[in-house]
């Protein structure tokens, strides 16, 4: 299935971006110098738009922007079923999420649609050599580090915040802004 770069969940919640995306963004831009590709960002939301430009700023080469209105715009299941069409459509390599309390509760819904593994509270990532990207992570009760290469695809990790330095602004960094429409036959109330 994944065949290019990485794709970053940029958090938005009530208007505010989670400032673990900047840190994810940072993470992305270092690892498409092994992995190749470009680093993609969506974001979901009421207002959305109005922050493409800055993820753009801080990393991001193209982004995704699905508008919904408040009412609506905290729904994982909105979230997840966006993501999983998208991750289907751009096919990334590897997806990064903050390890928040939504990314936790969103990134396994996202992970188990497109059954994949996912690797949750990652302190580092990193691609060898033969292009394998390697998730590390704490293990029995943070005694031991694990270093976990995932087999399926696309790659899916949660990253605990304040793990990386969040890249500087560049307001002279050009990307594309890709405004999608919220489907109207999207399942939000089914159980999962």
């Amino acid at each position: 299935m994944s065949d290019e770069g990485v794709l970053v969940y940029a958090e938005y919640i009530e208007g505010m971006l989670h400032p673990v995306t900047y840190e994810l963004m940072g993470k992305g831009r270092e690892l498409i110098s092994k992995l190749g590709g470009s680093v993609k960002a969506v974001i979901i939301g009421s207002g959305a738009s109005g922050r493409a430009e800055e993820l753009i700023h801080y990393g991001a080469d193209e982004v995704y922007v699905y508008e919904c209105s408040e009412g609506v715009a905290l729904n994982t299941l909105l979230h997840k079923e966006l993501l999983v069409s998208l991750i289907h459509e751009i096919k990334p390599k590897l997806v990064l999420y903050g390890a928040t309390p939504w990314g936790r509760s969103l990134a396994p819904r996202v992970a188990a649609a497109l059954r994949t593994g996912l690797t949750a509270d990652c302190l580092d990532v990193y691609v060898t050599d033969d292009g394998s990207i390697v998730q590390v992570r704490p293990a029995f009760t943070g005694n031991i580090i694990a270093h976990i290469k995932t087999v399926t695809t696309p790659v899916m990790t949660t990253v605990r915040y304040k793990v990386f330095k969040p890249p500087k602004k560049d307001p002279s960094r050009n990307g594309k802004v890709v405004i999608r429409e919220v489907p109207a036959d999207v399942d939000i109330h089914h159980k999962e």
